[in-house]
């Protein structure tokens, strides 16, 4: 099947860009000034849940785009992709083990935590957040796999039983949880693979969704009007459940949301509706919200670690208003700078 000519989706670009400060905004109030920040604030910041689907179902719909418009063999696509993401990660791995290793020495470590660090770098992520860039690696060769052997339709159908899944281990936990023997499964699941807000779970059903807008634009025009409206009544909708399941049934965590399913398909949609003319200035952004994604955690955890009572761990613990302000500052000038040295070798290019 043939898909429309190469082209940039500027508002992709932009929303990711915005997106990627929302995750750093968020990551900051959750986790350093609950509690000492305006509620409407702290809210507001919880509106990040929308961030990782939307980067997963955005980067399903660009590589099948390629794919269902190229003659070249997908599988090739896909290993070089997830080859990219991969040494991505691996460079990404390396920088934030010298801190954790830095850590041990500094402070020390239990034989216990480190064997659960390395089984956590195993089955789930290295570090905090750059748990995206192998979910989206594994996320990506399942929907390639099945779409290829049991064609698109069906491979929704299985993505979404997968999603359903997933929540059931961590916004419907309480669900399994009336269970002993669930409960139980679900715990030694945890302590393996930490969370199913993974590769499995959580990536595939929205990359799957990607593939599915990249085919589909293929057969009709956007509906700018329609995809607002729906997206606006997914979205308030997706709050509701939220805010359903923290007060009603007090779930620790609202990441994988049954509405966040509709809503991400008329966001990227309607994002996708939006032309703008291309630039420098798009390309510079989309290289930005890779590098502010992956940076952010330098700040926000790896260096406050293994120095608790330097500068930055101080900005942390500080006036939470000021704190934001300071933190973002920094990601923006590091992830300017990593842009900028990845534009002028190669080398670093695999940085973002």
């Amino acid at each position: 099947m043939k898909i429309e000519n190469k082209q940039q989706y500027g508002a992709i670009d932009i929303m990711k860009f915005l997106c990627s400060l929302l995750i750093v905004a968020a990551h900051y109030v959750t986790e350093n000034a609950e509690g000492r920040i305006n509620r409407l604030l702290e809210y507001s910041a919880s509106l990040y849940i929308i961030v990782v689907p939307f980067f997963f179902c955005c980067s399903g719909f660009l590589l099948f785009k390629k794919i269902f418009s190229d003659s070249q063999d997908g599988g090739k696509r896909v290993i070089s992709y997830c080859k990219h993401l991969m040494i991505m990660y691996g460079v990404w791995s390396v920088i934030y083990l010298s801190f954790k290793i830095t850590e041990w020495i500094k402070f020390g470590a239990s034989s216990e935590n480190v064997i659960k660090y390395l089984i956590n770098s195993i089955f789930y992520s290295t570090y905090k957040t750059i748990w995206f860039l192998p979910a989206l690696c594994v996320g990506t060769v399942i929907a390639y796999f099945l779409i290829k052997h049991i064609g698109l339709n069906k491979t929704l159908a299985v993505a979404g039983i997968f999603y359903l899944i997933g929540a059931l281990g961590v916004s419907y936990s309480f669900i399994p949880e009336k269970s002993e023997i669930l409960s139980d499964l679900l715990s030694k699941y945890d302590y393996v693979f930490v969370s199913t807000r993974n590769g499995v779970f959580n990536a595939f059903p929205f990359i799957a969704m990607g593939a599915f807008i990249a085919e589909r634009r293929n057969s009709r025009n956007g509906k700018p009007a329609g995809d607002l409206v729906l997206c606006l009544v997914f979205g308030v909708m997706f709050v509701a459940e939220a805010f359903l399941l923290k007060f009603k049934f007090s779930a620790q965590n609202a990441n994988t949301l049954i509405m966040l399913l509709p809503f991400t398909y008329y966001f990227v949609s309607l994002c996708l509706d939006i032309k703008l003319a291309s630039g420098k200035w798009l390309l510079w952004m989309r290289k930005m919200s890779t590098a502010v994604f992956l940076c952010q955690r330098i700040f926000l955890s790896a260096i406050p670690a293994v120095w608790p009572d330097g500068m930055i761990a101080s900005v942390l613990k500080g006036n939470p208003y000021s704190g934001i302000v300071v933190i973002m500052v920094m990601v923006l000038v590091l992830s300017s700078l990593l842009v900028f040295v990845s534009q002028k070798n190669k080398m670093f290019s695999v940085l973002c």
